[in-house]
């Protein structure tokens, strides 16, 4: 029998569940309310530094699971093991029946429910937020792992897989963990005799994989041996299952995906892609994604970045992409110094790192390279291994238009400098935008293809009550780490989620807000906007609060209290109007991750709080939010999630996931006509687009958008109805191996002896049932002649 337990609900470690219901008390979740503060301290007007103390937070907790199924198959015992990133804390064991189940996967989906129920008691009554499971599943003493290229573990009960990636009716635990509680599943092989030991193992194993950045459950980017990414911690994460990914495309394009992923795996094609970071942005999140389906697939691909420079990304990103975007002043010449260190930095990386005879540019069969900072490589690959086929992917807004007015001009020259190289490249893949594509690219070796984002990931999947309410509390904890203002969640508000770039339009999304606050100033109290309560299933829709900057409720009548005692004081204009704004002007938030490669990120974000520190702009201070948010994906759900609207004012954009991601969720898009935009937004149908520069006009279409519920519910209806399979991984993926496929030449591989037995089996078992169908047949004639 297991120690009592000082952190789980008391419960005897030997307790029987037939039921599914926990035997232990119940415990009241932790009061999670919102300090009480002033509402009208006085405005800030030198500094965006808060004084009021952040939302108490549910504390991070790191949990280990091992389970065992004993001989008869009809109870399972499970441990778990509590850690708080330092140390363990206490370990729980119980017993559960599940003979009353009739079939396996009754008696998964009983032990899967029992257990999830158990975590999510354990977190309200302890006030704590499960980060991170790691799991090792174990039958009595017999491991019995599937391969590791399906990235999973699994329990045996008779000839049926539970537990596992294919050929189960239910979904994997693992998969449950990460979209029922927002915990990162990590699948770990687990030692020792005794349950406890093994739990505590898979929990401290897992722990050493998260990054110590704020929240606590950000994993670790592994960059390994050649700079290769090792994509989910070299897949000891466990997302979901393959079949998860079916309801977002149709049977068509699933039926395809399998049939072009086994294609692959008989040719053994491998292939290899090239970039400058493995985090941060647009690019790199479409790669975590594409990679993670690969491997569920078990096709031999394959993702390495470059050595980090922060000279050279200096100038890939000011001279070579926001030049040839058009957003660079238009003085900025690339230097020949420049193009000099941008070679030796190429050159360094391949011989550092690739070019040797088991290094990628001479064992792959495709080859991709991700935007022009490391297109110097193709010349490389060219030499390396001339029989690899070489697919340049271009994820900006090339302005051919530039190129080809001003033969002379910073756009041209540039262009023409990274030509020489990706000239050499046997395709050019492109946004479906006929403007991206320079003239000198012959139209014969031009793709088209839409940027993707991942329905599944943390950007994208529901998260429950609980779990927005948490992200929401980290987002205000961010903001009062950085000095910005916090947001009142029972507000409303409107946002831009984009990364702090030049070419994001952020100085105009201040300005339209500046118009929007004057058309709600005009308008008076007449129009009220509610705010958006759709985070997660079954959220009750709460009353309309009225919350001042500082987290400080007031009823109708503390209102007119108040109102009464002001009329002699000085404060009592301004405070009316702050109610006034309060109550009908919705909130802006502008917020987005960094990445590595992009040294402009900080001084943009400067520049937006000192724009918004100026004096035409301080009366929006006590109602916008500026922030960067560390790389944790459901942070930025949680944002989009819950707002009116969202505002994409990007100058110069590529096709813009964000757009993709804000549809999917309903909220309806404000967005300058710029780049692939057009695409994904038909303008008053599902969303508005706005010649760029236009904010009074921007300002128009939010203020509807706010004050007109039925408006807002129309477009939001149309948004996730049309938003297509094409914008998702899984069509992206299918393009991709398309691709890979027609490229390719390389002959199929000869059967190996497990296809050969395989097939054999398979073509045995077909014979038999066509002798059981035929003697059955000829049964039911004779029966029909007597």
């Amino acid at each position: 029998m297991a120690p009592p337990s000082r952190y789980f609900p008391p419960t005897a470690s030997t307790s029987t569940s037939t039921s599914g219901q926990s035997r232990f008390s119940t415990f009241e979740p932790q009061d999670l309310c919102r300090p009480q503060g002033s509402l009208h301290d006085g405005l800030p007007r030198s500094t965006r530094r808060q004084v009021q103390a952040p939302d108490r937070i549910p504390q991070p907790i790191y949990l280990g699971i091992e389970v065992e199924v004993l001989e008869s198959q009809e109870v399972v015992r499970y441990g778990l093991c509590a850690h708080d990133g330092s140390y363990t804390l206490d370990y729980y064991e119980e017993t559960i029946d599940v003979s009353h189940c009739n079939t396996t996967p009754e008696k998964v989906e009983f032990f899967e429910a029992h257990i999830l129920q158990k975590l999510k008691e354990y977190q309200s009554s302890m006030n704590v937020k499960a980060h991170l499971i790691g799991l090792g599943l174990r039958v009595c003493n017999t491991m019995c792992f599937l391969k590791r290229g399906c990235a999973t573990m699994c329990v045996d009960y008779g000839r049926e897989r539970v537990f596992s990636v294919y050929g189960s009716d239910v979904p994997s635990l693992s998969s449950r963990v990460w979209q029922e509680l927002d915990a990162i599943p990590f699948v770990m092989r687990t030692r020792g005799q005794t349950l406890d030991e093994r739990a505590s193992t898979a929990v401290r194993q897992a722990v050493v994989a998260l990054s110590p950045q704020y929240p606590g459950n950000i994993p670790r980017v592994v960059v390994g041996y050649r700079n290769e990414v090792e994509v989910d911690c070299n897949m000891d994460i466990h997302l979901y299952d393959l079949e998860h990914y079916r309801q977002f495309c149709s049977e068509g394009t699933w039926h395809a995906v399998l049939a072009m992923a086994d294609e692959l795996r008989r040719r053994q094609i491998k292939v290899s892609y090239f970039n400058s970071t493995p985090q941060g942005g647009g690019v790199a999140l479409m790669r975590h994604a594409l990679f993670r389906l690969s491997h569920y697939l078990r096709v031999n691909t394959h993702w390495f970045v470059a050595t980090p420079s922060p000279d050279v990304f200096n100038i890939t990103k000011r001279k070579f992409h926001n030049v040839l975007q058009g957003v660079a002043p238009p003085n900025v010449f690339l230097e020949e110094e420049e193009k000099k260190k941008w070679l030796e930095w190429t050159q360094m990386n391949v011989e550092r790192h690739w070019d040797d005879p088991d290094g990628p540019l001479m064992t792959s069969d495709v080859i991709v390279i991700d935007d022009p900072q490391v297109c110097g490589l193709i010349p490389w690959i060219r030499r390396l291994n001339p029989e690899a086929k070489i697919v340049y992917r271009s994820h900006i807004e090339v302005r051919a238009d530039l190129i080809r007015d001003n033969p002379q001009g910073p756009q041209a020259q540039t262009w023409d400098f990274l030509w020489s190289a990706i000239k050499q490249a046997d395709l050019f893949v492109s946004h479906p935008v006929k403007n991206f594509v320079p003239d000198d690219v012959p139209l014969e070796n031009v793709v088209m293809m839409p940027a993707a984002t991942d329905p599944l990931d943390g950007l994208n999947k529901p998260l429950d009550d609980f779990n927005v309410t948490y992200y929401q509390q980290v987002f205000n904890r961010i903001c009062y780490d950085q000095g910005s203002r916090r947001v009142d969640w029972d507000r409303p508000y409107i946002t831009q989620v984009a990364r702090f770039d030049p070419s994001k339009g952020i100085p105009d999304v201040l300005l339209a807000y500046h118009r929007l606050y004057c058309k709600f100033l005009d308008a008076g109290d007449k129009n009220r906007v509610e705010p958006r309560r759709s985070h997660g299933q079954g959220t009750k829709k709460a009353e309309p609060a009225n919350v001042g900057d500082g987290g400080q409720q007031e009823t109708e009548e503390a209102r007119g209290e108040a109102e009464s005692t002001e009329e002699d004081t000085g404060w009592s204009a301004l405070h009316r109007q702050l109610r006034m704004e309060e109550t009908t002007l919705p909130q802006l938030i502008i917020c987005g991750h960094g990445s590595v490669d992009d040294p402009d990120g900080t001084w943009v974000f400067e520049e937006a709080h000192t724009m918004l520190n100026k004096e035409d702009f301080r009366d929006l201070w006590p109602h916008v939010t500026i922030v960067r948010i560390p790389p944790c994906d459901q942070i930025l759900n949680v944002v989009l999630r819950g707002a009116v609207c969202a505002l994409q004012l990007s100058h110069r954009e590529g096709f813009e996931v964000k757009v993709t991601e804000a549809m999917a969720k309903g909220v309806p898009v404000v967005a300058y006509k710029a780049g692939g935009i057009p695409f994904q937004i038909r303008d008053k149908e599902n969303g508005y687009l706005v010649p760029v520069g236009d904010t009074e006009t921007v300002a128009e279409h939010v203020y509807s958008l706010c004050t007109d519920a039925e408006l807002r519910e129309k477009l939001s209806r149309k948004a996730r109805e049309e938003i297509g399979e094409d914008f998702f991984t899984v069509h992206n993926w299918a393009n991709w191996a398309y691709i890979w496929l027609k490229i390719n030449n390389k002959p199929r591989a000869p059967p190996t002896l497990e296809e050969v037995l395989e097939v054999k089996k398979q073509t045995e078992k077909g014979e038999k049932d066509q002798q059981v169908k035929r003697d059955v047949e000829e049964g039911e004639g004779g029966m029909e002649g007597n």
